[in-house]
Order: C-alpha cells, then sequence, then structure tokens
C-alpha cells in the first residue's frame, strides 16, 4: 500500500518517481550518496538530475510542476513504470510480488542496464495485451528464456529473450546475441529482443542508418549459425536501439526498432506479396507480431494523469470548455437564441487553429458551429487529436498502404448486413459463389475488393497524368 503522506502527488509521475525508492531501499541508497556524484550508480544519478529539473522549474503557486523530458528524466521514469507494470500484471511462478532477483539485478552496476532492458521488454508485452509469466532465474539446472509471454488474441505461447549489448561498441555486429538467444531450450515459438546500445539512430530519407547492416548479418546467419551441428531454429526478432540512455541532458532521443522473421520468410522487412490476400493471411499469422510493433507506436510516453486523461485538463491548464462528442452545449439558433444541443462530431483543418462542429437539436434537425481554439488547447489537440473530444477516433484517416486501406474499409462495412453486401456486390461474376459465404468473409472479401478498385483509380489516374 502506498500512500501521498505530502500531498505532493499531483501527476501519475509524482508517484512514479517516489514508487522506486522503497523497491531498492533506504540502506542501498545511503552507500551510493556517500560516493562523488559520478561514481553513483546511473539510477541515483538520474534521479539527481530528475530532482534538479524539479526544483528549477517548480512553479511559485504550489501547482504541477511541468520539466522538459530529458534522458534522464524518461530512463528514471520508464524504469519505475516498468517495475509498476511488472508489479500489477506479472504471474510469478516462484514466490509473490515484484521478483527479488531482478532487484537484485537492476541494484548490482554490472547487470544493471541488461536487467533494464528486460523490464523494457516485459512492459511492452503488457502494453500490447500479454500475460506474462516470469522464469524462475534462481534455478541452474536448465537454461531458460526471460519469460513466458501468452497473447490475449491468439493464446499462442511465446518463450522470449532479451539481450543488450554492452556500451562502447562502434559497430552493430549481434551475432553473438542473436547466437545466444537461438541456442537456449525452450518449450514455445521464439521471440528475440537485441538492443544495439549505440548513441544514435541517424535516419536517412527515413530508412534507419543501421538497418541495413543488421538485416544482412541476419539473413546471412539464417544460412551459417548452427546450433550443437544443426541449422538454428526460426524466431521473430526484433532489434532495438535507445538513444536516451546517451543522451541524458537532451530532450531529442528518437527510438529505433525493426522487426524481422529469422527463417520466417513471409515476415520480412521487405517482404513482397502477389496478392492482397496473401498479405492480409501473412498479417493473420504473425498478428501477435503486429500487435507488438502497434504497441512500440502508441504507447511510447508515461502517462502523467491517473485515469488517461489529457494533462492540459487535468491539471486546468485549459480554462476553455472541454468539448466532449456526446455532451449537451448552448448554441445560438437561427434566431439569436440559445437552445441545447447535443455535439456529434468535431474536426480540426489541417493547418486550421478552429475546431468545426456539428450538433443536433432537440428537434432532429442539425447545426454547425465554429468554434477557436486557444494556443493551449491547439497544443494539446496536436499531442492527443485521437482523444481530444473525450472519445476515441481515429484522426488521421490517411492510408499510407493497401493494408491500411484494407482496414479502414473493414472498420466502415465489418457490421454491415449480409444482404447488404450482396447488394453492393451485384453483378460480380461469382456471386452465387458469395451467397454461400458467412458474413464476416463476406465483409472482407468487400473490403478487398474496394481496395482493388482503390489502387486501379490510383494506377490509371497516374498514368493519365504522365
Amino acid at each position: 500500500m502506498y500512500w501521498n503522506k505530502e500531498q505532493k502527488w499531483k501527476a501519475f509521475t509524482d508517484f512514479l518517481s517516489d514508487y522506486v525508492r522503497p523497491l531498492f531501499g533506504q540502506a542501498w541508497a545511503d552507500v551510493e550518496l556517500k560516493k562523488a556524484p559520478q561514481d553513483r550508480h546511473p539510477l541515483v544519478q538520474w534521479y539527481d538530475a530528475l530532482c534538479r529539473d524539479q526544483r528549477r522549474f517548480s512553479p511559485k503557486d504550489g501547482g504541477p510542476i511541468e520539466t522538459p523530458v530529458t534522458g534522464a528524466t524518461f530512463a528514471y521514469l520508464t524504469l519505475a513504470y516498468n517495475l509498476y507494470l511488472i508489479a500489477h500484471n506479472v504471474h510469478l511462478v516462484h514466490g509473490e510480488g515484484l521478483h527479488a532477483r531482478l532487484i537484485e539485478r537492476l541494484k548490482a552496476r554490472d547487470s544493471f542496464y541488461p536487467a533494464f532492458y528486460e523490464t523494457m521488454v516485459t512492459a511492452l508485452f503488457i502494453k500490447a495485451g500479454f500475460q506474462i509469466t516470469l522464469e524462475n532465474e534462481a534455478d541452474s539446472s536448465s537454461a531458460h528464456a526471460e519469460f513466458v509471454a501468452i497473447s490475449a488474441k491468439t493464446h499462442q505461447k511465446y518463450s522470449v529473450e532479451a539481450k543488450h549489448r554492452q556500451a562502447g561498441k562502434k559497430h552493430t555486429v549481434i551475432r553473438n546475441q542473436l547466437y545466444a538467444a537461438l541456442k537456449k531450450e525452450v518449450a514455445h515459438k521464439r521471440i528475440v529482443f537485441i538492443d544495439l546500445n549505440i548513441p544514435d539512430n541517424v535516419a536517412r530519407e527515413g530508412r534507419l542508418e543501421w538497418l541495413d547492416d543488421v538485416l544482412r548479418q541476419m539473413r546471412t546467419g539464417e544460412d551459417q549459425i548452427t546450433i550443437n551441428g544443426k541449422p538454428a531454429p526460426e524466431a521473430y526478432v526484433f532489434v532495438t536501439n535507445h538513444p536516451f540512455l546517451y543522451r541524458l541532458d537532451s530532450c531529442d532521443f528518437p527510438p529505433g526498432a525493426v522487426a524481422e522473421g529469422f527463417k520466417i520468410p513471409d515476415f520480412k522487412v521487405d517482404s513482397a506479396f502477389n496478392r492482397l490476400r496473401d498479405a492480409l493471411d501473412s498479417r493473420e499469422k504473425h498478428i501477435d507480431m503486429f500487435d507488438l510493433m502497434k504497441a512500440m507506436r502508441e504507447y511510447n510516453e508515461i502517462p502523467s494523469t491517473w485515469d488517461g486523461e489529457i494533462p492540459e485538463y487535468a491539471f486546468g491548464e485549459i480554462r476553455e470548455v472541454r468539448l466532449r462528442i456526446g455532451d449537451k452545449y448552448l448554441i445560438p439558433d437561427d434566431n439569436g437564441n440559445d437552445v441545447e444541443a447535443e455535439l456529434l462530431h468535431c474536426a480540426v483543418f489541417k493547418g486550421d487553429k478552429k475546431v468545426h462542429c456539428i450538433y443536433k437539436l432537440a428537434d432532429g434537425r442539425t447545426s454547425i458551429g465554429c468554434y477557436e481554439l486557444s494556443e493551449r488547447e491547439l497544443q494539446a489537440y496536436r499531442r492527443y487529436p485521437d482523444t481530444f473530444f473525450g472519445v476515441y477516433a481515429k484522426h488521421d484517416n490517411k492510408a499510407k498502404d493497401a493494408l491500411e486501406l484494407y482496414d479502414f474499409f473493414f472498420g466502415v462495412y465489418k457490421n454491415t448486413l449480409k444482404e447488404k453486401l450482396l447488394e453492393f456486390l451485384k453483378g460480380h461474376p461469382d456471386i452465387d459463389k458469395f451467397k454461400g459465404m458467412c458474413q464476416d468473409d463476406l465483409a472482407k472479401l468487400y473490403c478487398e475488393h474496394l481496395v482493388c478498385c482503390a489502387l486501379a483509380r490510383q494506377m490509371k489516374d497516374g498514368q493519365n497524368q504522365m
């Protein structure tokens, strides 16, 4: 049980900053604090930097502290959040509570960074909706993975291994880490995470600088790596890099990651498919890996509010009336009189500071209104466009590829009645065959048809412009 004794936990991150301390213990902290600042444990150095920023940016009125997220602040709070997630979501085979051996490894400087990376990998699986079971690392009778992850979607079990390269290497060779992960005897499908641990993720034309070298190593290793004289097993491999460890005083540390199938032909960065159906079947086959990649992209921030509310609203930084879809507001009618209306839809056009609203009046009519966003509202909207108006609504509907276009169409038609879908497909040469399909399969087929039509139209338009 934790309690806010001094009423200082205004944000969830305030709680996280205190959460780590009892896990490591005051005795351990006292030993570290007696050392020179540069000789202290990395975690203590990060905490010192966090406290300096809090003192530097502390407001005079005692309100919430807003500080830049430097590499040190991000590192400290990331570890705290990871340990919090593990304590609440991980099933332990041996013992209860947070795994004591993990904390001991984090306390030791020589094992701190590998253990920290393991918490990052574990937290990622939790965010992606997997159930986690930690192995008994004290058992030296046999080799085992870091943990077993069970997909909530497919119920598939995976043995997960996390490898963190030592700092200071000027190359991106991952063969040793890959071999060490593949040689372990595991009970389930393998997922291997390898952290490059290099200072930069320099991207050229949107492509990570180290990507080609890493892919070459893995693909060469498919033919060359053997385990006890036998071909190495297949595995899903995620290679990551987190420059925040090298940029403790900077706010610029974009992460990088790539997922590749080791001996899995249809899960390659550059896998090509002749038909959209083949691509969809492949994605469905590896859907758990796509969920992990989605979690990487969408859940890379540490929550600052207790209930997921947008911080600018939770901490009272925005004074304007909050626009929430589904709520009722007083708006002027044609005669200038205030009437009650329900907010149905909101849209902010690119480059515009105004929100365009559609309201439903009591008599069923609709009305359109326009409201100018304050600078603070606009900043919050840009950070959280999908939830800014109180309900989740995907803001960017522009498809980047055929699969995203399919997802858009399927989101629209997945619940359409079978009879209506057949009506849409009327005149198709295979219409009699379609009548025997279930609604779900028919909806998928119709969406594939729409994607093919859209791509054909796009190709035709491109040729006409040549």
